[in-house]
């Protein structure tokens, strides 16, 4: 009984401990916020009350960037400033290129504004992440592949960009992709193939996944798979595997199964390519080349060459090993049913 006593007394001076710290540590973080705003240091993304005297607002901006500024009320980010939550904070303009009283009463001298030509992309990116960093889908930028790799959000966005254009004043047969995202080509396709100019073959072979419709969109994006904002996959993919990605859509070859064939457990890659093929279900070589890459000689001739097994008519291994992904009959032991 007298240790049961010891063991509460201790959780209950632990606890009491802990409160005193939580109350003491707010208070002091409140002085310091409060201490940091009346001094008047930055806080990104925040117009401060002891700096606000330096913006001009967005109407004198117009004045010399009329067309810049068109576009820009259109968009979500022109918007910002009629949300709730943003309207004590954004300044349109001035949220992203800083104060422009300096800039102003210097004639429109461009040192004294930000100009995100003039900065590197680390710090292009710092500008964006100021506030786009608090969504889910920015949080894993920092120290993704795109970002390693020396980009910025101004690589394939460009902010000015109108999402209410109109398709016709665009280009025959356009969409809204471009703009609802506020891409910087027509499509996100186009706006990936930049750098993956590899991926763009794609679109020319027979079975592919971005094969286009009559109005030339793919009947998949980029980003059905992949996000290019960072991942915690392999190859920025959404999930964490490649067979997790595909299962969002081929749900069928999940499983569990029975009895199943091991490369397609291991990686749907390692039989089918994803981006596009000349071959039927995005294979990777026609059957059974195929299947030879890993099935030599057994119990009945599998190799190239004249057939002397009934089992090779036609050459067609799926004429016979129909469950390719894996079997639940009870027979199906050679993914026969």
């Amino acid at each position: 009984m007298a240790s049961t006593k010891n063991i509460k007394l201790s959780f209950l001076s632990v606890f009491i401990i802990l409160l005193v710290s939580w109350l003491v540590f707010g208070t002091l973080s409140r002085a310091v916020s409060s201490e940091s705003t009346a001094s008047g240091e930055e806080v990104p993304g925040i117009a401060l009350a002891s700096i606000q005297d330096d913006y001009v607002g967005s109407e004198t901006c117009k004045a010399c960037h009329e067309g810049q500024f068109k576009n820009l009320e259109k968009t979500v980010h022109g918007k910002i400033a009629e949300s709730k939550r943003w309207k004590d904070k954004a300044q349109s303009c001035e949220s992203c290129h800083g104060p422009g009283k300096s800039h102003v009463e210097g004639g429109g001298d461009k040192t004294k504004i930000i100009s995100f030509k003039n900065r590197t992309a680390k710090e292009n990116s710092q500008s964006c992440m100021a506030c786009h960093s608090q969504t889910s889908t920015h949080a894993t930028w920092r120290g993704s592949k795109h970002e390693t790799a020396g980009l910025s959000c101004l690589d394939c966005h460009s902010v000015h960009q109108s999402p209410t254009t109109k398709a016709s004043e665009i280009a025959p047969f356009a969409n809204f992709q471009a703009e609802t995202k506020l891409l910087k080509k027509r499509t996100e396709s186009e706006t990936c193939y930049q750098c993956h100019s590899d991926v763009r073959k794609s679109e020319f072979q027979r079975s592919t996944h971005l094969f286009k419709t009559e109005n030339r969109e793919s009947r998949m994006t980029c980003s059905a798979c992949h996000d290019a904002h960072g991942s915690i996959g392999e190859k920025l993919m959404k999930t964490a595997s490649v067979n997790e990605t595909c299962y969002t859509c081929h749900t069928e070859k999940r499983g569990p199964f029975l009895w199943e064939h091991a490369p397609a457990r291991e990686s749907c890659a390692n039989c089918h390519t994803s981006h596009g093929s000349n071959h039927v279900s995005l294979l990777k070589a026609r059957s059974p080349m195929l299947c030879q890459q890993c099935h030599m000689q057994g119990r009945h001739q599998t190799v190239a060459g004249k057939p002397i097994s009934a089992f090779m008519k036609n050459r067609g291994c799926l004429n016979c090993h129909a469950q390719i992904h894996g079997s639940n009959h009870p027979s199906g032991i050679n993914l026969q049913r």
